[in-house]
């Protein structure tokens, strides 16, 4: 048997006080009103109440004042909480981590609101069973730790602590949380083991570390638990429901810059086959919808196509209940509705500058002014000679172009921006790998963005060489004798080096071609590709997504001071502009479509999604890594067994009967 005591001194002796005002009662006089009595009779009854409330006389044996001091010693005890505990610990200090990531947010915790809730009432329990000897602090972690009550023996600042503790949208991290109890269980040394002056910076002090979650969190398997004692109280039911769209983006058609498509995945978390409806909606209103069916971890693609979608757009996926009707507005009823809503854009379309530095070169410049690569193409053609003009100079040290093409020339320094050589090398890190000579293409890496929608392998190639380019460089396209087509790194910037000609010159300085390339139908889609991929107007036209809490970094044009961002058609927040038109933007926990602006103008779009396999799988783990232990779930912690609320059952008993008896006395 323990105590626990409710009361501080100066309350308990206030508390002291009311048994001492009670038998006072008792000791003192009545005010006596004179009365006259006609007989002598009463008499005797006049000197008994004088005797029994004489100050001086002894008080006579009295059951009310017993049944009254009884119940004041019976709430006494209840006060010190007398009890036993199930489950001591040897530590004599907690480390309680909340888990507060978005799944939390599921709603299969019983009679509690959601699972973040459960976790609460658990850990409030623990702080109710604490012992005075006892201190604890709570951490709070989701893709961030946060240190909410540091080590205290105050029950009372922990549980306010506990209260202003809050579930976010954001994904898990235990890291920090960990680095957090591990500071105070496992100090570190001055210096290396070994050293005569190595000295241990702290005592050691060793805690019980309680983590209550679902297990939504990666294994850690380079933290040494140390002097902690790691114990998992899992969170929620195995037998959760929950369908998720862990992906979507939309994006312009290459060939057609007017239309658009959307791709989405879907994937059933849950134990049982479930049936819904995916809609579409396009700026708020309703596109389509499509039915589906998915049997427990079943995964699925869909794609919407968006006809002459040519403006700006926010987009908006839902997971809808089946029969939802023309209201489109009852979510699928699952555990978990964050991941049951995702949002895409799709920014104006953008036009990109490009210098083209060229003798001549017919195929380039009609490639470069199709009418799709004109919607987001401004071209400038220029000959050798401008290389050397203070106009070119000023344009390449503060990058004014978004693409410099050198078609068989090399400049003296590399712009300050991305590069396409034409039968050139950039510099002297790169080098021909090859003699001159009819070159046959063997290999393409079609992986990457500038390759897509390419076939090449009935090029004629009449003069080439094979190029080798400094470290990190890409081979793109690969010849029988090496590498035709690279992409290397500069310096933030990247050079595409092409090792043959596109136009040459013959003998008598007329022009002739050196490839047939100019006359297939993928020479003018490798152009598109490079404006939209190496140029930057393909960063333009489908707008990025960021997870919740994320800082958001926007370049928009220098010459805007200030931007407003605003969640769908909500109030702007206000940001001014950095020096080069930077913005950065850190409100960014709530999902949804951000627009940012300047005045009227759309400026750019943005999105925040969770986009989490982690979190969208719900199914609790019931073990986890933790450096070299295997974490297994401990249930419910055996709380300590408490006796105070029979006490309190006893004292509402005795006054009952007090009471009766004062009544039936004095009937």
């Amino acid at each position: 048997m323990n105590w626990i005591s409710t009361l501080l001194p100066w309350q308990w002796a206030l508390f002291a006080a009311v048994p001492t005002g009670i038998i006072l009662l008792y000791f003192l006089k009545l005010r006596r009103e004179p009365v006259e009595i006609p007989s002598t009779y009463l008499w005797s009854r006049t000197v008994e109440d004088l005797h029994v409330n004489s100050l001086f006389q002894r008080i006579r044996q009295n059951l009310l004042l017993f049944l009254q001091l009884l119940a004041v010693a019976l709430a006494a005890v209840a006060l010190l909480r007398p009890g036993v505990q199930g489950e001591s610990t040897s530590q004599g200090r907690k480390v309680f981590l909340l888990d507060a990531s978005a799944s939390m947010m599921a709603t299969d915790a019983g009679e509690e609101r959601n699972r973040f809730e459960l976790a609460r009432k658990m850990i409030r329990e623990q702080i109710d069973d604490m012992e005075e000897r006892e201190t604890a602090m709570l951490v709070t972690f989701s893709d961030r730790a946060e240190v909410l009550q540091s080590f205290t023996s105050d029950r009372g600042r922990l549980r306010a602590a506990l209260e202003r503790a809050q579930v976010t949208n954001r994904p898990t991290d235990i890291i920090g949380a960990l680095e957090a109890a591990d500071g105070l269980a496992n100090p570190r040394r001055s210096s290396t083991t070994g050293d005569e002056n190595d000295v241990q910076v702290a005592d050691p002090m060793p805690a019980d570390l309680l983590i209550y979650s679902d297990g939504g969190f990666r294994d850690v398997s380079d933290f040494n638990v140390g002097n902690l004692v790691p114990t998992y109280l899992q969170v929620g039911s195995d037998q959760s429901r929950n369908v998720a769209i862990t992906a979507f983006s939309a994006d312009r058609n290459v060939e057609k810059p007017g239309d658009a498509q959307a791709f989405a995945t879907i994937v059933n978390f849950g134990t049982v086959e479930e049936t819904f409806n995916l809609s579409l909606y396009v700026d708020g209103v309703w596109r389509e919808s499509e039915s589906l069916t998915l049997a427990p971890a079943e995964e699925t693609g869909v794609t919407f196509s968006l006809a002459g979608q040519e403006t700006a757009a926010s987009l908006e996926l839902r997971l809808e209940s089946p029969g939802s009707g023309a209201s489109r507005d009852q979510p699928l009823d699952d555990d978990l509705t964050i991941d049951n809503f995702a949002y895409a854009g799709l920014r104006p379309l953008r036009t990109v500058s490009v210098l083209v530095v060229t003798e001549g070169n017919k195929p380039l410049e009609i490639g470069l002014t199709t009418d799709s690569a004109a919607k987001v193409c401004i071209a400038d053609f220029q000959s050798p000679g401008y290389l050397d003009s203070p106009e070119y100079l000023a344009r390449s040290e503060a990058g004014l172009d978004d693409l410099i093409i050198f078609d068989r020339c090399q400049p003296k320094e590399l712009p300050q921006t991305n590069t396409f050589f034409i039968g050139a090398l950039p510099s002297d890190q790169w080098a021909w790998a090859s003699d001159p000579g009819q070159t046959i293409l063997v290999d393409i890496d079609r992986t990457h963005p500038m390759m897509q929608y390419l076939e090449l392998f009935s090029l004629l190639i009449f003069e080439g060489r094979s190029v080798s380019g400094p470290t990190g460089t890409r081979e793109l396209v690969g010849g029988d004798n090496g590498t035709v087509l690279a992409l290397a790194p500069r310096d933030g910037y990247q050079d595409l080096v092409l090792g043959f000609e596109i136009i040459t010159s013959a003998a008598d300085g007329t022009p002739q071609t050196n490839t047939n390339w100019y006359a297939e139908r993928s020479w003018p889609v490798f152009l598109l590709n490079v404006l939209r991929h190496l140029a930057g107007a393909a960063d333009a036209t489908a707008a990025p997504s960021f997870l919740p809490g994320d800082t958001i970094r926007l370049r928009v044009e220098s010459q805007i001071e200030s931007v407003g961002i605003a969640r769908g058609s909500g109030t702007p927040e206000s940001i001014r502009t950095g020096s080069s038109g930077s913005v950065e933007f850190v409100d960014s926990d709530q999902p949804g479509s951000y627009r940012v602006t300047a005045g009227e103008k759309l400026v750019d779009l943005f999105s925040i999604n969770l986009f989490s396999r982690q979190e969208s799988q719900i199914q609790p783990r019931e073990t986890f890594e933790l450096g070299y232990e295997t974490i297994e779930t401990a249930g419910m912690i055996e709380t300590r067994q408490e006796y105070w609320r029979w006490i309190l059952a006893a004292v509402l008993a005795v006054l009952a009967i007090e009471w009766w008896l004062y009544n039936r006395r004095i009937a």
